[in-house]
C-alpha cells in the first residue's frame, strides 16, 4: 500500500490538464483554472514568489517559496487541516457539549447538485433548520442552538457525494434565557425531518419540472427518511481535540497521496476503504476520467465550505459567548489547549514539526539566518530589510537607495514585519 511521490498527483494535471480541458470545454473556466494553476505552481518561487533569508556569518542565502494552501494541493493538505483545526478548536464554547451529526442523500438526488452547484447554500442552510427542528421537537421548547457546518463533496472512492458533517450544541438557550441540555434524539424521528427539510428546499430552489419526478421517488423509496447519522456519544471534548477529531472528515483533499499506488502516463491506480464492507478496494481509471472525479469537488470561487449559524453565528458569536459565561459553568478542558486564544504556528515551527529540522539555520557554519527581503511574482520586492547592525542609517523620514534601485523608508529597512501568511 506504499503510495507513490506526492509530485505525481501535480505530474498527472501537468500532463493532461490541457487535453482534458479540450475533451471537457465547460471546465476550462477561471473556477477550475486558477485552482489547478495554483496547485501546480506551488513550492515554485518564480510563480509563488518566496522569502530570503541570508546568513550573516558566512554569507550563504537560502530563498523558501510560498505554497497555495489549498486544500485540493496533497502537497499543503496537511497543513491545511493543521490550521483548520486551530481555528476550530478556539471557535467551539467553553463548557459547552458537542455532537457529531452527518446528514446525507440518496444518490439520485445528487445529480441536481452536480448540475447547479447554487444549491450547496441552501443544503447547508437546510442542515441548520434540520436540526433546530429535531431539537425543538424533542424538547418540546424552541431552543437556540448552534452549528458549525461544513460540507464534503467526496465520497470515499472519489465519487461525488455531497454531504454535511455537523458540530451540534447537544441543547441550547431556551426562552427563558436559561442553558437547557439535550441528550437523548430518536433516530426515527432524525430521518424523517431530514427527508422532509432536503425535499422542501429542492422543490423551493429547482425550477426544472423534473425535480418532482425525484422528489416523489425519494417519499416512496424511503419511507423511513434519509440516512442521518449521529454519532454515539459525545464527540473528544476539549477545543483541539474535538476540531482533530473533525479534521479527518472534512477538509482532507479529495485523495490522499499515499492512495494512489501507480500512474503510467494513461492510467491512474488507487485504493480506497469501501464504507459499506469495511474492505479496501482498488480501482484503475483512464486518467482523464480521474482527473475528472478530483476537479468535480472544486467548489465555485469564494464558496465558503464551513458556516456558522445559530449560537456560532458570526455576529452573534462574543455576546453569546459572554451569555454563556453567566449561565453555564465552564468545565476544565482535558485538552489544556482548549478553548485558549492560541496563535497561528509559524512557518519555522511547522517545518521542524514535519521535518525534524530548523530550516533557518544555515547549512554552512550552522548559526541563524535572517530575514532579508520578501519577492512577490508579480509586484517584485516588497520589503527589504537591515542585516548588519553597524550599517550606518538615515535619520527618520530619509529615504535610501537599495542594492536593487529601489528607494526605501527607513523604517521599512530596520523593523522585521510579521508574516501571517508563512
Amino acid at each position: 500500500m506504499d503510495g507513490i511521490d506526492k509530485n505525481r498527483f501535480k505530474q498527472i494535471f501537468h500532463d493532461h490538464w490541457d487535453e482534458f480541458k479540450l475533451a471537457h470545454p465547460k471546465f476550462d473556466c477561471p473556477d477550475y483554472n486558477d485552482t489547478i494553476a495554483k496547485m501546480l505552481g506551488c513550492g515554485d518561487p518564480h510563480k509563488m514568489g518566496y522569502v530570503q533569508y541570508r546568513c550573516c556569518q558566512c554569507g550563504e542565502v537560502r530563498r523558501i517559496a510560498f505554497t497555495c494552501k489549498s486544500c485540493f494541493c496533497l502537497s499543503c493538505a496537511k497543513g491545511y487541516t493543521e490550521r483548520w483545526a486551530d481555528f476550530i478548536g478556539r471557535r467551539l464554547l467553553p463548557g459547552i457539549t458537542y455532537r457529531h451529526v452527518v446528514l446525507t442523500m440518496p444518490e439520485f438526488l445528487r445529480t441536481w447538485f452536480y448540475r447547479d452547484p447554487t444549491l450547496l447554500s441552501p443544503f447547508m442552510r437546510a442542515g441548520h433548520a434540520c436540526l433546530k427542528d429535531i431539537l425543538k421537537t424533542a424538547c418540546e421548547s424552541k431552543l437556540d442552538i448552534g452549528n458549525i457546518i461544513v460540507l464534503q463533496t467526496a465520497g470515499r472512492s472519489g465519487h461525488y457525494n455531497p454531504h454535511l458533517h455537523i458540530l451540534m450544541t447537544a441543547g441550547g438557550i431556551d426562552p427563558t434565557g436559561q442553558w437547557k441540555p439535550v441528550s437523548y434524539i430518536p433516530y426515527e424521528m432524525m430521518h424523517r425531518k431530514w427527508q422532509y427539510h432536503l425535499l422542501n428546499m429542492l422543490r423551493k430552489n429547482v425550477s426544472d419540472p423534473a425535480v418532482e419526478k425525484d422528489i416523489d421517488r425519494a417519499w416512496n423509496d424511503y419511507a423511513k427518511g434519509f440516512v442521518a447519522y449521529l454519532q454515539p456519544g459525545e464527540v473528544p471534548p476539549g477545543g483541539q481535540g474535538l476540531a482533530r477529531y473533525l479534521a479527518k472528515y472534512v477538509v482532507a483533499p479529495p485523495i490522499s497521496v499515499r492512495r494512489i499506488e501507480a500512474y503510467d502516463g494513461k492510467t491512474v491506480r488507487y485504493w480506497y476503504r469501501d464504507h459499506k464492507t469495511g474492505q479496501i478496494e482498488h480501482e484503475t481509471l483512464p486518467v482523464l476520467r480521474f482527473i475528472g472525479r478530483m476537479i468535480q469537488h472544486i467548489l465555485p470561487k469564494g464558496f465558503q465550505r464551513i458556516r456558522y449559524y445559530g449560537l456560532h453565528g458570526n455576529v452573534r458569536y462574543q455576546q453569546v459567548r459572554e451569555q454563556l459565561a453567566q449561565i453555564v459553568p465552564a468545565k476544565s478542558p482535558i485538552d489544556p489547549r482548549g478553548y485558549r486564544v492560541l496563535p497561528a504556528k509559524p512557518f519555522q515551527q511547522r517545518f521542524f514539526d514535519s521535518f525534524g529540522k530548523d530550516p533557518l539555520l544555515c547549512p554552512k557554519c550552522n548559526n541563524d539566518m535572517s530575514l532579508e527581503l520578501i519577492y512577490h511574482p508579480k509586484y517584485g520586492i516588497l520589503r527589504e530589510f537591515l542585516l548588519f547592525e553597524d550599517e550606518e542609517l538615515p535619520d527618520e523620514g530619509q529615504t535610501v537607495e537599495s542594492a536593487t534601485g529601489r528607494t526605501l523608508h527607513r523604517a521599512e529597512r530596520v523593523v522585521q514585519l510579521p508574516l501571517p501568511f508563512l
